[in-house]
């Protein structure tokens, strides 16, 4: 009688134990998750193109791309001057915050990024190096409309194609 009490009283405290471990592994993805939600600081150490950058925090080598926007590909029409922009915009070394709203599927943080208090991800829109990223979001479209209107940047040429449908179209000719 004695074993079958301490028997019992010895699953009852495993499942304790599960059920806390499985707790306290929730907590700490959702801590990780509220870090994810605040503002970060860093060093600019890297402009890969026109909407992604290496920022550098608590040396720690992040890899950012900018929240709501689709810059044209580094081998697209105007991915050059994209890139130009953004390093006008955030210089190397410089000091950028960012307001991080997710990681995308290839593990980077998707983030607005501020340099000298400047919401760099809207000025690549507004000057026409970056379509708005409807899909995302539409935080931005007002200044793409402005932008095409007004002829900025890549809005100059006549039939500029989305960097999505670039993509598609590289993945596409290489199968063919």
């Amino acid at each position: 009688m004695a074993k079958r009490i301490l028997k019992k009283q010895g699953t009852i405290g495993i499942l304790i134990l599960l059920c806390l471990s499985v707790i306290f592994t929730i907590i700490d993805k959702e801590s990780i998750f509220d870090t994810l939600s605040k503002e970060i600081s860093g060093k600019v150490i890297k402009i890969y193109d026109g909407d992604t950058i290496t920022l550098l925090h608590d040396n720690k080598r992040l890899k950012i791309r900018l929240y709501g926007i689709d810059a044209p590909e580094s081998n697209q029409n105007y991915g050059r001057e994209s890139q130009e922009n953004l390093l006008n915009l955030c210089p190397l070394d410089s000091q950028a915050t960012l307001k991080i709203k997710d990681k995308d599927k290839y593990g980077r943080i998707v983030a607005i990024v501020l340099c000298n208090d400047i919401n760099v991800n809207a000025e690549q829109v507004k000057n026409g190096y970056a379509w708005a990223y409807r899909e995302y979001s539409n935080a931005y479209t007002h200044l793409e409309i402005k932008a095409r209107v007004e002829k900025k940047g890549l809005w100059r040429q006549k039939n500029p194609v989305k960097p999505s449908e670039f993509r598609k179209n590289l993945i596409r000719d290489k199968v063919l």
